[in-house]
């Protein structure tokens, strides 16, 4: 199954956040394995590197990118996933970047904790409880 796993998937894991860090790390496990064929958009290497750093240091933050794009593939951010980013008012600019990198990659679905935070067209939108349960 081809997804797009949402930045706050990856951060669950980093930060080890309870309750969610379970089902995340399980997930990613999962993509490094390669039972699940794992992307992230471009947008969320730069601002998972930043929030790192901030919370740890440089050291770790280029350690954890390094990870990153050992175990994920990564979805090229273009002019044309932006401007249709930009085509849905009252939505997070930077999730509706990950929807439709999702949609331009091909992707089943989009794995996120925040489904109400993506359209609801388009592209499955799943928790990470539902993915595991289909999995």
């Amino acid at each position: 199954m081809k997804v797009l796993i949402d930045t706050n998937i990856i951060l669950d894991v980093l930060t080890k956040r309870e309750p969610f860090y379970a089902d995340s790390a399980k997930i990613w496990s999962f993509v490094a394995e390669e039972i699940l064929d794992g992307y992230i958009s471009a947008i969320s290497v730069n601002n998972l590197f930043y929030i790192v750093k901030k919370l740890k240091d440089r050291e770790t933050a280029e350690s954890f990118v390094d990870q990153i794009l050992e175990d994920f593939k990564i979805i090229s951010l273009t002019k044309n996933i932006l401007k249709q980013a930009r085509t849905i008012p009252k939505k997070d600019f930077e999730d509706l970047i990950q929807y439709f990198s999702a949609i331009h990659e091909g992707c089943d679905a989009i794995v996120t904790r925040n489904k109400e935070d993506f359209p609801s067209v388009g592209i499955k939108i799943m928790k990470p409880t539902e993915l595991l349960k289909k999995i």
